[in-house]
């Protein structure tokens, strides 16, 4: 058997999400999808917000995981949260980047 054993409860879930083309925090595992036909199972994809991200664009698993993010939309929730809850605070529009 080849590959890396990993426990999802420990190694995967509420794990950071890096971005390895620039190293930029993108999020955090949600959940995690498994192929349960393959033996044994696998990682099929993890879950941020929304958005699946394949096993395919995994790069490093370690203390956080480093993915490819090329084509995903993992900002969707706090641009959400920017245009629809902090754009109508008072004031909001003078606050500095």
């Amino acid at each position: 058997m080849s590959g890396r054993v990993l426990h999802a409860q420990l190694h995967l879930l509420d794990r950071q999400l890096i971005d390895r083309a620039d190293g930029h925090l993108v999020g955090k595992v949600d959940d995690v999808e498994l192929d349960l036909d393959a033996d044994p199972p696998v990682v099929a994809a993890l879950i941020s917000g929304r958005v699946e991200i394949p096993a395919g664009r995994i790069a490093e698993v370690e203390s956080a995981v480093t993915i490819s993010t090329d084509g995903l939309d993992l900002d969707y929730y706090d641009n959400w949260i920017e245009h629809h809850i902090i754009d109508k605070i008072p004031g909001a529009g003078d606050a500095t980047e």
